[in-house]
């Protein structure tokens, strides 16, 4: 593994490895608020494919492809960079903006949020409260989100759980023969 390098940027993969630490606090603390706030964490994840919900003053302007540019300022007028989520149909006015990330691992992305509790949340990367401006593709837009509640995660260690058999027997490359010897053996 020292001496393999990935052909894509993998730092917000390696970052579920955050969540996994998160549970593990929780778990230790051993109440029934920290077994929700763990299972949540599990459920919603904090720290993979980090996005925002952010609801526009005005319907988008026209169809916007998944992988578009967006940028926004943060609480202190810093630039926030991200990309649309999904293709978003013109009318819309929910849009999901994924933040954009790095290669070095420790700053990966600026805005963990998801269902992380405590000094795990980070939102000096996310966009800025209330009612600003965000460009998306080169048109402005007016909106409006909170970041303690509308910054997701498109990643979880639920989502790796429930979804992994599919993958590895439908998705792309699939089905792969080393899925089939563990999925006979267990």
């Amino acid at each position: 593994v020292a001496t393999y390098s990935p052909g894509s940027q993998v730092t917000d993969h390696c970052a579920i490895d955050r969540d996994q630490r998160a549970v593990e606090v929780e778990l230790a603390r051993k109440t029934n608020e920290s077994w929700q706030n763990a299972q949540q964490i599990y459920l919603q994840g904090g720290n993979s494919k980090s996005y925002a919900l952010i609801t526009l003053s005005e319907p988008l302007r026209s169809d916007v492809a998944k992988g578009t540019s967006v940028t926004g300022k943060n609480a202190d007028g810093n630039e926030v960079a991200g990309k649309m989520y999904d293709t978003t149909s013109s009318g819309a006015v929910n849009v999901k903006v994924q933040y954009a990330t790095t290669d070095v691992q420790d700053s990966y992305v600026q805005c963990q949020v998801g269902a992380l509790v405590g000094e795990d949340i980070n939102m000096s990367g996310c966009f800025a409260d209330g009612e600003n401006t965000i460009n998306i593709g080169g048109e402005v837009y007016t909106y409006t989100y909170t970041a303690a509640t509308e910054n997701k995660n498109g990643r979880t260690i639920a989502g790796f759980s429930t979804q992994l058999e599919d993958k590895l027997k439908n998705g792309p490359g699939a089905p792969y023969a080393d899925f089939e010897y563990f999925r006979k053996y267990y």
